[in-house]
């Protein structure tokens, strides 16, 4: 008798106590997440922190009408442009007080449409109680738990991901209309939620490749394409200039190419604590031969869902596991047809019970060694109620900035968990502190920085604090230049033992040099190299610690490669801060200074050749090689990029009530085609801001700007 078959006329109760068992588990899921909610006073980390921001950007821009900016939403530096159906549901959590952890309550209607989907995917291939076990075993599962209490999009992918291969099965190869358009409105709602949904499909694209064969099936499929396309395509269209090259970066972080130190077999070491030892084992091993008690024709769908996900993201060299968990689910369901029913039940209440563990850390962690892999049971992450005082600190920079000043630039020392720039940059926009801008560490260490806060004890996890420990070591240095520059204002004791402190610039500093006029034959300072600078310092004034008027003159200035020659500015509220070793005196050095204020940059002249631009523009862009770029009236550049021709024009506008400089595409080809310019709309780093920013925090004015005969010119 095969065990696996359900016993006559049983089916439709086994139906409707399986459903009633699915809702007792998202029930039960509820109370955890209330109870995680009323717990839990951490803030969001650092990816949560950065989604977090985007919804934020998308209530603003929505609130205030600008659909523009809805549509084309600037991207957080460094990562590329998120598609706007997550967000755009965060948006509802900002009713809340507590917007960060209203919105896990998102995640719970994504856990519904998961195990909902998983459930009916399971019921095709055994239609009995087994169908419910494998949805507990992988609801319950610790990734999944994670993945509940996250302000991440990674739930939705999972939930998503799953419900498209539900309804293409019951699609029948594209033969029912109802679930074919199911499955292209469900592709076109995943793609709407993150770039990556693509990468679990391979086994859809294949199912719909054999349709287009079948008379019967062919009109569905170009129809579910259809609505894919209608629904999802503009948005990429539109991002296509920016998208392609922000997601190479962002997959690069922590790049481990995949022939290299086993890294293929990564995602097999981490899915173990993710998914819980006894399914990552039993799974694994029943994908290899998996006993269906029906439909056994289409088990392959759900083996190569979980062999090309594995493929696809063992390839990509940021190996995190939340994004190969969408490909896992088919392991719950081999595994639960597989096994004997009581082996499947028993991991399905261990799971369960694991998640009521996750939640509560009644035992665990419990790490077993094994020869292989050691396995981990219990994994938990209970709430904790945490005060990382972030908001406390925010707080009192703005209370303690100097209000003359446009912006308060902010340097943290730190890269923890909770303590991170993107978690204190969402805390300053949730607070609405308009003048608090946040800065990560750099070379200049804190460089036009206000404030800086350091976390003395630990800095953060050892693969992401790069340059951090050196950095901490020179401010807490107490005969150092920072100590010459900077005061302690105020000190937080933090969770972890350690201790946040708020550092800001000195008030009255005394007048660094009696000098009133240099002059340089050559100087370099950090980025910049002058020849033949001349500068005449003006009256010092104490109270801003900085000289009024700064009136700088030069021959040749270089500012990040780009060579401008003939330069004439006015500098207004110009203070720097000589640097000099513990014990080594005061010596002033102009190269060897940082720069604590500016306020205001007149531009009065300036002249940069087509030469200078164009090695300046080769050396931004890797892979390309220009032979010619005209200056006369527009920009016009031509060349090669990876080998490709390419020619771009360009207009150079001053926008004098926007104050910004634009960058204006007036067209493009690629290897001889047109590129529609269009797709430059989104790229908003084209235009230079000339109001104070983090990089920039002062007022920059030119005085005009002329573009004629092989010269840029100012005025």
């Amino acid at each position: 008798m095969n065990e696996f078959a359900p016993k006559s006329g049983s089916s439709r109760k086994i139906l409707v106590l399986s459903l009633l068992g699915l809702s007792a588990f998202l029930a039960v899921e509820a109370l955890l997440l209330r109870h995680y909610i009323a717990v839990d006073k951490r803030p969001p980390s650092w990816d949560q922190a950065t989604h977090m921001e985007i919804a934020l950007d998308y209530r603003e821009a929505l609130g205030a009408g600008r659909w523009s900016d809805m549509w084309f939403l600037a991207p957080k530096p460094g990562m590329p442009p998120f598609p706007p159906a997550y967000h755009l549901l965060l948006r509802s959590a900002f009713a809340s007080a507590d917007p960060a952890h209203a919105a896990l309550w998102i995640n719970w209607f994504y856990m519904a449409i998961l195990a909902l989907s998983l459930f009916g995917i399971s019921w095709r291939f055994m239609p009995n109680s087994r169908a419910l076990a494998a949805t507990l075993a992988f609801c319950a599962a610790p990734g999944l738990q994670d993945l509940l209490t996250t302000q991440l999009v990674d739930l939705a992918m999972v939930a998503l991901v799953s419900a498209s291969y539900w309804v293409l099965l019951e699609s029948e190869g594209f033969t029912g209309w109802l679930p074919a358009l199911g499955f292209g409105f469900l592709h076109a709602a995943g793609m709407m939620h993150k770039w990556s949904f693509f990468s679990y499909m391979l086994p859809a694209y294949v199912v719909a490749a054999r349709a287009l064969g079948d008379r019967t099936a062919r009109v569905k499929v170009v129809a579910a394409v259809a609505l894919s396309l209608a629904l999802s395509a503009p948005w990429y269209w539109s991002h296509l200039a920016l998208l392609p090259a922000r997601l190479v970066q962002a997959s690069s972080d922590f790049a481990t190419p995949f022939w290299k130190d086993n890294a293929w077999a990564a995602y097999l070491r981490q899915a173990c604590a993710s998914l819980g030892p006894l399914l990552w084992a039993l799974g694994f091993v029943s994908l290899l031969s998996p006993q269906y008690s029906r439909r056994r024709e289409n088990g392959w769908i759900l083996g190569y869902w979980a062999l090309f996900s594995y493929v696809f993201w063992a390839v990509v060299p940021n190996r995190q596991i939340r994004f190969l968990l969408p490909g896992l689910a088919p392991l719950a369901v081999a595994m639960a047809a597989t096994w004997p029913r009581r082996l499947t039940w028993s991991v399905a209440a261990l799971q369960v019970l694991g998640a009521l563990n996750f939640f509560y850390g009644f035992v665990g962690p419990l790490v077993v060694a094994m020869p292989l892999q050691p396995l981990t049971f219990f994994v938990n992450r209970p709430p904790l109620a945490d005060e990382w005082r972030i908001e406390d600190i925010l707080r009192r920079v703005e209370a303690e900035r100097d209000p003359s000043r446009e912006i308060a630039n902010v340097t943290l020392v730190a890269n923890d968990d909770y303590f991170n720039g993107p978690t204190f940059h969402w805390v300053q926009r949730r607070l609405n502190l308009p003048h608090v801008r946040m800065r990560g560490v750099n070379k200049r260490l804190c460089e036009f920085s206000e404030f800086v806060i350091v976390k003395n004890g630990r800095l953060g996890p050892a693969s992401v604090i790069g340059g951090l420990p050196e950095a901490a070591k020179i401010v807490n240095e107490p005969d150092g230049w920072f100590r010459a520059a900077y005061e302690q204002s105020a000190s937080w004791p933090l969770p972890d033992a350690s201790t946040a402190v708020l550092y800001r610039q000195k008030r009255r500093r005394p007048r660094p040099i009696d000098q009133k006029r240099i002059d340089y034959a050559l100087l370099q300072a950090g980025g910049v190299r002058a020849r033949n600078m001349r500068a005449d310092l003006g009256v010092w004034d104490v109270g801003t610690s900085a000289w009024k008027d700064v009136a700088i003159g030069a021959e040749r200035l270089e500012v990040r490669g780009l060579a401008v020659r003939d330069v004439a500015v006015d500098v207004k509220n110009f203070s720097v801060v000589p640097m000099f070793e513990a014990g080594a005196g005061t010596n002033f050095d102009w190269g060897d200074v940082r720069l604590m204020r500016i306020d205001r940059v007149v531009v009065r002249a300036l002249r940069i050749s087509a030469d200078d631009l164009k090695k300046f523009v080769e050396a931004r862009v890797p892979g390309l090689a220009l032979t010619d770029l005209i200056l006369d009236g527009t920009v016009k550049a031509s060349g090669e990029w990876r080998g490709r021709r390419v020619t771009a024009e360009a207009a150079l506008e001053l926008d004098r009530a926007a104050h910004r400089l634009r960058v204006r595409i007036l067209s493009a080809s690629y290897m001889g085609l047109s590129v529609p310019v269009a797709l430059f709309r989104p790229i908003k780093e084209l235009d230079l801001s000339l109001d104070p920013n983090p990089e920039t925090p002062f007022f920059i004015e030119l005085s005009g700007l002329t573009i004629k005969g092989g010269v840029l010119t100012v005025p």
